[in-house]
């Protein structure tokens, strides 16, 4: 068992260590085994105690892994962008022939998506991928299915020709080297065990483990998935691999909680140095920047630079490149359902119109009967959304009024 401090430790060693975050627990108290009880009363009182540590850890685990259904309903319409290492290999399966697959891809979820273009010498890529919550699940899913179909046809050829398909459906080294243990090419499990490589900024690995471990805990049972983190950073930046297994509907129900865990505790815009693939002996990476000689080259429709963060704007068809900032107001919590509007509609509207990030307290957490809405954006975006919130807000107010 690990604790989540030693998993993600933010030493760069040379050679890419990594630890299974399955094995994250909520440490128990420490008891000594060789204590031996006198007073019955006293050893029925420790056994008290430890079921109510128990059952105190177990509330834990639920409230970490239930989210408001208004809050649910908040981030399935905001706009988030994940990065995915995949090899030359998987890239070519993502792509398809003459881009078939990815252009299919972007039609059928919704979304953007790009690939890096190719660096001599280098056989990792890292695919972009942006979207709405309630679509980029099964976008990432679809992305999945398509290596995992590769592989398999790569099998089925490797045996019809009596050879070994190991070299070309795995990788030796990092990055591309699997996190955790994958099943055999050769059983029923491997048919149906998607993977994916997800980049995660360092400062955001924190909100995916929890409080001691609790809700990468909730994640992985409540979805029986596997989920692997590396323990240092890619090369030359700070971002870390994680690798997610599991079935394709288990793998979207996950995604769906990742995303919405990643959005609801952003915490701000904290710089972040993102991993670009190169050649062995090359040293050249881009900080926070556009494409360059070794970066993103995107030309297709529905793509954009691969250094786009993880936590972005609402709206997709207007990328800010301004500084972004946080600004929370607050409002009675009788009025946050009038200015969520039905199935979200008005949140939504004040998204798009101000292209600002808008997320909703959870209403648990609410003190003196109001509840804070945080908006992330830069300076206009952020006003827009405010005087947009308190117009509702003001109309809705002398709706009341006059009933």
């Amino acid at each position: 068992m690990i604790s989540s401090d030693s998993l993600f430790d933010n030493n760069i060693n040379s050679s890419q260590q990594v630890q299974d975050l399955s094995s994250l627990h909520v440490p128990q108290l420490p008891m000594d085994q060789t204590v031996h009880y006198s007073d019955e009363n006293e050893h029925h009182d420790q056994q008290q105690q430890q079921q109510q540590q128990q059952q105190q850890q177990q509330q834990q685990i639920q409230q970490e892994s239930s989210i408001d259904e208004s809050f649910d309903l908040d981030l399935g319409k905001s706009l988030i962008t994940y990065r995915v290492l995949v090899s030359r290999r998987e890239a070519g399966a993502i792509i398809g022939k003459e881009g078939s697959n990815i252009s299919n891809l972007r039609e059928k979820y919704d979304v953007k998506a790009g690939v890096s273009k190719v660096v001599d010498g280098c056989i990792d890529r890292i695919l972009t991928i942006s979207g709405i919550v309630d679509h980029i699940s099964e976008a990432l899913v679809s992305v999945a299915q398509s290596v995992l179909d590769a592989n398999l046809s790569t099998i089925q050829e490797s045996e019809e020709n009596g050879t070994n398909p190991t070299r070309l459906i795995s990788y030796e080294y990092p990055p591309l080297r699997p996190l955790a243990q994958r099943p055999d090419y050769q059983s029923e499990e491997y048919k149906t065990n998607l993977f994916l490589r997800l980049l995660i900024p360092n400062s955001q690995i924190g909100t995916l483990i929890g409080k001691q471990g609790v809700r990468i805990k909730a994640i992985q049972e409540e979805n029986n998935i596997k989920m692997v983190g590396s323990k240092d950073f890619l090369d030359n930046s700070n971002e870390r691999l994680v690798e997610l297994q599991g079935t394709s509907e288990n793998l979207k129900n996950a995604l769906d909680s990742i995303s919405k865990y990643l959005l609801r505790d952003y915490q701000g815009t904290v710089p972040t140095i993102y991993y670009s693939p190169s050649a062995p002996l090359e040293n050249t990476r881009y900080y926070n920047g556009n494409s360059n000689g070794n970066g993103p080259n995107f030309s297709r429709k529905n793509s954009y630079p691969s250094s786009t963060p993880l936590y972005t704007q609402s709206n997709p068809s207007n990328f800010s490149t301004g500084k972004e900032i946080i600004k929370k107001i607050s409002f009675p919590n009788e009025y946050i359902g009038a200015l969520i509007g039905k199935r979200g509609s008005r949140i939504q509207e004040i998204r798009l119109t101000s292209s600002c990030a808008v997320a909703i307290e959870n209403e648990n957490n609410t003190q003196d009967g109001e509840r804070e809405i945080t908006l992330v954006g830069t300076k206009n975006a952020v006003d827009k959304a405010i005087d947009l919130l308190n117009m509702y807000y003001e109309r809705e107010q002398k709706r009341r009024m006059n009933q």
